[in-house]
């Protein structure tokens, strides 16, 4: 068996291998493509090749070779292997796909050196954090009250997970439009943002103590709380930005209506849940007028994404509050966008929030 120096390669020339034993859910894929993208292929992991019959093809590396094609990649490092006999050749495959050892998810967890790690974005998933047992409360006659029940509050004890899924039911909540897209509830919209907020998935495991989530994140982050809210509620977090999903001018009517319907009737169960709501405002300008569905006027809790060089798009956003709010200066949350953002939100009584991500990269 010998190897090449590491050379880097056109990614045309390269083929998959057709025995290749390794599959990956869409999820990861696309987590895999966005690492490529944001820290490229490393070169400690180039491709691992041979050629076959006059065709160089990829032993190691092929689902990172699809992310390669996705991101269109001209080149990218690898090694070529000749003179294989066909033991090494599966030895090679096979070891390059074995995960040997395992986390210490303790460390993950204690260790400062890993607390700014977006563990989740490179597909480690640490295991849910175990809420101490709580005492049992002693039993009162059914005509003395208890101390919450005297503050007005209701009691969700230790059951309040089964509350939170007996609240996930298939349910068709009320609408205001053709297309169903759930209503919101005016009661349960925030006045002022409370912090800490946190954007989700970008923290390597879920933190207690967030008060309010956005969503000003990939897409593939937050698919699973379509799945499964409930772990953002026994959080404990008690605002939401709704889920942004992407509605671009490309994006087909059908599929954006759909997208705006999922987010909005999960802010919806949310709401019912006791969980405040501000509406996400940052859609094309094509789904505008659909983004307002479900929405009742009066409302008054928005937010939006903002961007650098993408003024107009602002200026829409406060539009649109202007009109569902009634209101010359709504309660609009404006996330990141840089020095002329803020400056536009100093003008009409806006608030502006730093980009968390993009902060921490600087």
């Amino acid at each position: 068996m010998k190897a090449s120096q590491l050379t880097y390669r056109k990614v045309s020339e390269l083929h998959p291998f057709e025995h290749n034993p390794r599959k990956i859910e869409k999820e990861d894929f696309e987590r895999l493509v966005d690492s490529i993208r944001t820290s490229g292929w490393w070169e400690h992991r180039p491709a691992a090749l041979e050629e076959v019959d006059g065709r160089l093809v990829v032993l190691c590396g092929n689902q990172r070779l699809r992310a390669a094609k996705k991101l269109r990649l001209q080149q990218v490092p690898t090694i070529l292997y000749s003179e294989l006999t066909d033991e090494e050749r599966k030895d090679i495959i096979a070891r390059d796909n074995v995960n040997n050892g395992e986390f210490d998810y303790e460390i993950l967890d204690e260790d400062p050196y890993w607390e700014d790690v977006d563990l989740e974005a490179i597909g480690v998933e640490a295991p849910p954090v175990e809420e101490p047992e709580k005492p049992q409360k002693k039993s009162k006659k059914a005509s003395e009250p208890t101390d919450d029940e005297e503050d007005g509050d209701d009691i969700i004890d230790d059951g309040k997970d089964a509350f939170y899924r007996s609240m996930l039911g298939d349910f068709i909540y009320d609408s205001d439009n053709r297309f169903e897209i759930p209503n919101l509830l005016l009661d349960q919209q925030p006045k002022h943002l409370e912090l800490p907020l946190n954007p989700w998935g970008a923290n390597s495991r879920l933190r207690k103590g967030v008060s309010t989530y956005h969503f000003y994140v990939d897409d593939y982050r937050f698919e699973a709380l379509f799945k499964d809210p409930i772990n953002l509620l026994s959080s404990g977090c008690k605002q939401i930005v709704e889920p942004n999903c992407s509605c671009h001018d490309q994006t087909p009517i059908a599929m954006g209506i759909y997208q705006i319907y999922r987010k909005r009737y999960l802010a919806r169960y949310f709401q019912e849940c006791g969980v405040k709501v501000w509406v996400d405002l940052n859609v094309s300008h094509r789904f505008i007028e659909y983004n307002k569905m479900g929405v009742p006027k009066g409302y008054n809790a928005f937010c939006t994404r903002g961007l650098d060089g993408w003024m107009e798009s602002l200026k829409l956003d406060l539009q649109v509050a202007q009109e569902i709010s009634g209101l010359e200066k709504p309660n609009l949350l404006v996330y990141g966008g840089g020095e002329e953002i803020q400056e536009f939100c100093r003008e009409h009584g806006l608030v502006y929030i730093t980009d968390f991500i993009n902060a921490k990269k600087k």
